[in-house]
């Protein structure tokens, strides 16, 4: 099997399988006032993303987080505006809520047992995009280290290690890239040497988020914000990107 090919079938065993897997299942008839709600999902689908994200060892996974990021395209809308919901026999559960981008997925035996579909409503020329981030730690203060970012990115490849197993880990692209968000009206810098160098002056109305190779940095290198982080997550070394949309 070429190597490009193995790399397809990762992505599509950590992300998209479970998800579409679910979408394969038996559609089920939604009564709803208005635009038509569509099935993209299953409770289950969702759950055994974070279920896996739990069980790898400690090593695998220390001091980091997984999340579930929406974004509404092609207009960026936030994505409590598709009415993405568990249709929970007890009523629809929303996974997004307000401005809020990450997903707030509830997690019960019941909800498991249950497995309700994961429903959307939006019209045929928008959907939703998620994305798969694995969050660093909260700073106690706007800065680290390339050591530190070293070590976030270590725990990444342990994680696809156990995962996918040692032949074909070998075979996956390493994690080796951070994504930094930078607050609105912040500047990022990183300073080698005593002498600091501006990467991003965030003059816009939302975060900007900065792809950050830590490696091509001097050791000892500081990387700073003048204001706290809002994310600093760990670039998935898969296509950590889906979508949930209507079907045509």
């Amino acid at each position: 099997m070429k190597k490009a090919s193995i790399r397809a079938v990762l992505v599509a065993g950590f992300v998209l399988m479970p998800l579409c897997g679910a979408v394969a299942q038996t559609a089920e008839t939604v009564t709803v006032t208005g635009q038509r709600a569509m099935r993209v999902g299953s409770y289950k689908g969702i759950h055994w993303v974070y279920d896996r994200f739990d069980r790898l060892p400690e090593r695998a996974r220390k001091d980091l987080s997984l999340h579930f990021l929406g974004d509404i395209l092609p207009d960026h809308a936030v994505p409590s505006e598709a009415h993405v919901v568990l249709h929970a026999k007890g009523g629809d559960i929303p996974l997004f809520v307000g401005q809020d981008r990450d997903m707030h997925f509830p997690r019960s035996d019941a909800l498991l047992a249950e497995n309700p579909p994961v429903l959307l409503t939006l019209p045929p020329d928008r959907k939703v995009q998620l994305e798969l981030a694995i969050e660093v730690p909260p700073l106690p203060t706007p800065s680290f280290t390339k050591e530190q970012a070293v070590v976030w990115m270590r725990e990444i490849n342990a994680a696809i290690g156990d995962f996918f197993g040692v032949i074909l880990a070998f075979l996956a692209p390493d994690a080796h890239r951070l994504k930094v968000d930078v607050a609105p009206g912040g500047r990022f810098e990183a300073v080698e040497n005593g002498t600091a160098r501006l990467l991003v002056d965030n003059q816009g109305a939302v975060p900007y988020t900065f792809i950050l190779r830590p490696q091509d940095y001097q050791d000892g290198t500081v990387f700073r914000s003048d204001r706290p982080f809002p994310m600093i997550r760990v670039k998935v070394p898969t296509n950590e990107f889906f979508t949930l949309k209507r079907k045509k």
